[in-house]
């Protein structure tokens, strides 16, 4: 993600200048506040930036930040997620301190007329407060003096205000002062979370994109509105392919297609990614002679970090949609207790989840004594579901079913009884 301009007017109000540490560490993070896995659909390209006056640091003693930046920013694919949806979280208790509604869209791109975004604040008492930016404004449905428990759905991811891409700016203040809860080489002392996420620094592929058309226009990253496809028709053709990589900071990529009889058809090498959080794209052109299954292999400085399948088939008529394959899905905490926010977390692959490359979405369905306590559609490798929700000795269920917005795969379900 190319660097943003994240403008929470409201911080004013009660931050200082920098991003100085706290006095006093604020309550501890149980989860990170968006739906989704971080390094996999979701990427953090920027942390709080630690150091003072001109230059950046981040809590590793790395680059990952800008200038004066003051909290997490993650990202999601493009704006084809956003109108799935990804939630936002509540990540502690507290009360609706302020809402802030942008003049302008939410899926903007790059600099705007106006620099307010649609951003949540809470209020989690003792001077602690969290804020949520870059929202989508019909979103937002909470109102300013109401209580929201850890878990609560509060809003959902976007791009509105001054921001270059679909994500969530999440800062966590702690009296009068910006508050890091990740802990490193550079920001010493304990981690600001429970549990705290392991960030992976190797690049790795975020997904690989398949289509007859050229990815030009709003067919490209960030719309996304390419028309996908893991089918071909024997002949000689065009196939377009798209990489998406995460913590790339260099390196030779190239691809290599293969028959089903395990020849090579082609190997070329791709150009670099256009930033960090960035994707390569190339045309290739195939003698689509073999009917059968081939492979396209993608590879940085030699390793193989993805293989996308795809089928030859002999006429148009036997191109047809397929549904995703099976997930696997976790609850976390595995073995959880009344009174604590639940993440259920599906795995799959990020690029082979849908045989056609369609973009997978999951309907999560979670149940507890024969209630219903929540159902949404996410674009999102995982879900929250909020403290209050589920009682003492009650068995707590989640069902994440895949769907490329047509056809369903098979559901997935896991369930725990939660401690009398």
């Amino acid at each position: 993600m190319r660097k943003t301009i994240t403008v929470l007017m409201a911080l004013a109000a009660f931050a200082g200048a920098g991003a100085a540490a706290a006095d006093a560490p604020p309550p501890l993070l149980g989860f990170y506040p968006q739906a989704g896995t971080l390094g996999e659909d979701l990427f953090v390209s920027n942390h709080v930036d630690l150091q003072d006056g001109p230059g950046i640091v981040d809590f590793a003693c790395s680059d990952d930040t800008y200038d004066g930046h003051s909290g997490q920013d993650t990202g999601i694919r493009s704006f084809r997620e956003v109108a799935i949806g990804v939630p936002v979280f509540a990540a502690l208790d507290g009360r609706v301190f302020s809402i802030q509604f942008a003049v302008g869209g939410d899926l903007n791109w790059g600099a705007t007329v106006s620099q307010f975004d649609n951003h949540i604040i809470l209020d989690h008492g003792g001077g602690v407060y969290t804020i949520y930016g870059h929202l989508a404004r019909r979103s937002i449905k909470v109102k300013k003096g109401q209580w929201v428990t850890a878990g609560t759905q509060i809003g959902l991811t976007a791009s509105s205000g001054n921001s270059s891409g679909p994500h969530l700016h999440f800062t966590v203040q702690s009296q009068g002062a910006i508050f890091e809860p990740f802990a490193g080489e550079c920001r010493p002392g304990p981690s600001g979370w429970s549990n705290q996420p392991v960030l992976d620094r190797a690049a790795y592929v975020g997904n690989v994109t398949l289509s007859a058309k050229p990815f030009s226009g709003r067919r490209d990253i960030p719309y996304d509105e390419a028309v996908r496809t893991g089918t071909f028709v024997r002949g000689v053709r065009d196939v377009y392919v798209r990489v998406e990589l995460r913590n790339w900071r260099g390196g030779a990529g190239a691809i290599k297609v293969t028959r089903p009889d395990g020849s090579v058809a082609a190997t070329v090498g791709v150009a670099a990614p256009n930033f960090q959080y960035g994707w390569t794209k190339t045309r290739l052109r195939l003698d689509l002679a073999q009917l059968g299954g081939w492979t396209l292999r993608y590879s940085l400085d030699g390793t193989v970090l993805a293989e996308a399948p795809f089928d030859v088939v002999a006429a148009a008529g036997q191109v047809r949609n397929r549904p995703p394959g099976p997930v696997t899905i976790s609850l976390e905490p595995a073995a959880p207790r009344a009174g604590e926010v639940v993440v259920c977390r599906v795995s799959t692959s990020l690029v082979a989840e849908d045989p056609d490359y369609d973009i997978v979405r999951y309907r999560y369905r979670w149940t507890a004594g024969g209630r219903v306590l929540r159902q949404v559609t996410s674009a999102a490798l995982s879900d929250a579901l909020r403290t209050d929700a589920a009682r003492p000795g009650e068995t707590l269920s989640c069902e994440a079913t895949p769907s490329d917005g047509k056809l369903r795969g098979p559901p997935a379900s896991v369930a725990a009884t939660l401690p009398g």
